[in-house]
């Protein structure tokens, strides 16, 4: 069984494309963070569902779950930092991680602009999870699983051991260009929500085995989209649903190990695959031979190349993103002790890298801003300078071109844009308490989750939320 678990892991690493395999990728910074979806985790889904030992026989299953999640720990920090540092060092003159010229911060004559840089970005989640299940004929179940939330994100920016002020109006500091509104997209301005319906999950469910100790299910799954995709508009964008259809299946297994007159000890599990088609969202890159973080530097049109403005307001297009492949596997213990539940269980899940087509044909004819040469009034273009070089002379100065040359979309790097694989392990608690109501079965029941990142890519979580079921 372990051998077949990591031969099905690996398939669908590599399905996640050859991005997620070339060496370095999983250190670049990302200009999106598409999070985890509500609607099609199981730990969300199946705590405390009690359809196969509920006392009286049930027709619809009607679920109400008001629902609390926020990202913890400081590792995620680091998702959208340069190398994945907890801080970048920024300095004018070209001796940091980013020169502040690029940002447009420029202090005054004979001295530099300098500080210290870092994210903590926060993703809280809260609403409410709606579940319906129904019983069809010939050993079928339908079920429908989504969620009405407000997402709220907070990039908590702070700048920090700054010294020399810019001049120019409106850019004094790095975190002032983050938010200046000639940015027009991957801005950084305090916390953005959204409110919205997340994906509606679908399963259409057989059942053909119905032993006394050992029951199992097959399905088929349908992921009906609610949102409108990523606008790229700030650079930790609160999303809320997705525009693509998902189709996928699993199996469910319970196993009932030991069973007397007061209650029932089981084992339950899930199996789930979901791959989710492409669809047109915007997002921003950097480009391929100026590295990391150059969305944020400068670009001059060949017409006038003394007037720049932000790269990033040129690299943002609409593309094709497709999801691809997503796994769930889902085990847990439940001990139902009379009226009382109680349950533990454990999900492993993996996401892989999305594949990201641009949609334009070509760009406008524009380059890098050639800040050196505009302070020698003699300016072409920089086209191979990178963020942390400045103008001050020096071994990290950047270097003028002796013609203008263009920015392409073969320059463009499609990595930067797209969201990187993800893997989280994750365990949770809940406690429930089952009762009449006019002849039909309620239950109420409390539940706690922590979800744990592999790596930068996939924040660490914290959920909680309440029970509130009708089987009728």
């Amino acid at each position: 069984m372990k051998k077949v678990f990591k031969i099905v892991l690996w398939v669908l690493m590599v399905s996640g494309g050859s991005g997620t395999m070339l060496p370095g990728n999983s250190s670049y910074p990302r200009s999106i963070f598409v999070p985890r979806q509500l609607s099609y985790n199981p730990i969300l889904e199946n705590a405390l569902k009690l359809d196969r030992q509920c006392a009286e026989p049930w027709d619809y299953i009607f679920s109400v779950k008001p629902v609390y999640t926020q990202s913890v720990g400081s590792k995620f920090q680091e998702y959208f930092t340069i190398n994945h540092k907890c801080s970048l060092n920024v300095q004018e003159d070209g001796s940091g991680d980013v020169s502040s010229v690029w940002f447009n911060v420029i202090s005054s004559n004979s001295t530099f602009y300098s500080s210290q840089l870092s994210f903590n970005p926060k993703r809280q989640t809260y609403g409410g999870l709606l579940y319906f299940a129904a019983q069809l004929s010939c050993d079928f179940q339908l079920t429908l699983n989504t969620a009405l939330v407000t997402a709220r994100n907070d990039m908590h920016i702070c700048e920090k051991n700054i010294q020399n002020l810019g001049t120019c109006s409106g850019y004094t500091t790095v975190t002032q260009s983050f938010a200046n509104p000639n940015r027009l997209f991957g801005r950084i301005c305090g916390a953005q929500t959204k409110t919205g319906l997340d994906d509606i999950q679908m399963k259409v469910i057989y059942n053909p085995w119905k032993g006394d100790c050992v029951q199992g299910d097959i399905y088929g799954l349908l992921g009906i989209p609610t949102g409108r995709g990523s606008k790229a508009r700030y650079l930790f964008e609160p999303l809320v649903g997705s525009n693509h259809v998902q189709l996928g299946g699993g199996t469910n297994v319970q196993w009932n190990i030991m069973e007397h007159d007061c209650g029932i000890w089981s084992l339950l599990g899930e199996a789930k695959y979901r791959y989710a088609f492409k669809a047109t969202e915007w997002r921003s890159f950097d480009l391929k031979h100026n590295g990391q973080w150059s969305r944020s530097m400068l670009l001059v049109n060949e017409s006038d190349k003394y007037v720049f403005y932000p790269t990033i307001n040129k690299v943002t297009f609409k593309t094709e993103v497709t999801p691809q492949s997503s796994f769930d596997l889902y085990l847990a213990t439940r001990f139902n002790h009379n009226a009382w539940h109680m349950e533990l269980g454990y999900d492993l899940w993996f996401r892989s890298a999305e594949k990201v087509a641009l949609c334009c044909k070509q760009l406008p004819f524009v380059g890098i801003a050639d800040l050196k040469g505009i302070s020698a009034q003699s300016p072409q273009s920089a086209s191979t300078a990178n963020i942390s070089q400045g103008v001050q002379a020096g071994a990290n100065q950047m270097k003028s071109d002796t013609s203008f040359v263009p920015v392409t979309l073969s320059d463009i790097a499609c990595i930067s844009g797209a969201q990187a694989s993800s893997l989280s392990n994750s365990v949770y608690g809940s406690v429930g308490y089952a009762f009449e109501v006019t002849c039909h079965t309620m239950q109420v029941g409390i539940n706690v989750a922590y979800e744990r990142g592999s790596s930068v890519n996939t924040p660490d979580n914290v959920t909680a939320w309440l029970n509130f079921d009708l089987y009728f």
